[in-house]
């Protein structure tokens, strides 16, 4: 779902059920190899940023989300660490078309 298809309340609950499943799941999006681990390499030195450029790649406007939060949560630590997980989840994914269970 698009970040502003429809603002209604059901096109809302829509893209935040479909956020809230990316993050659950760890679905990240497929890049090609040489991709995966730039992204992987600058969300380890700047949270979010890789994620934020996945979800540009792969055009899930949800993933540019979870890079904002990533982003701005890196402060607390939590964002950095769920960015280098997330960033090695889109390198293992790009190199193996490997998904997290």
């Amino acid at each position: 779902p698009g970040l502003v298809e429809e603002f209604t309340m059901e096109g809302v609950q829509s893209f935040f059920g479909s956020l809230w499943e990316e993050i659950k799941t760890g679905d990240v999006p497929t890049v090609n190899q040489n991709w995966g681990i730039v992204l992987f390499i600058v969300n380890i030195f700047l949270p979010g940023v890789g994620t934020f450029i996945a979800g540009l790649k792969g055009e899930r406007n949800t993933t540019l989300v979870v890079g904002l939060l990533q982003f701005f949560l890196a402060f607390l630590l939590i964002g950095w660490i769920w960015s280098i997980v997330w960033g090695y989840f889109i390198y293992k994914k790009s190199s193996e078309g490997w998904l997290p269970k």
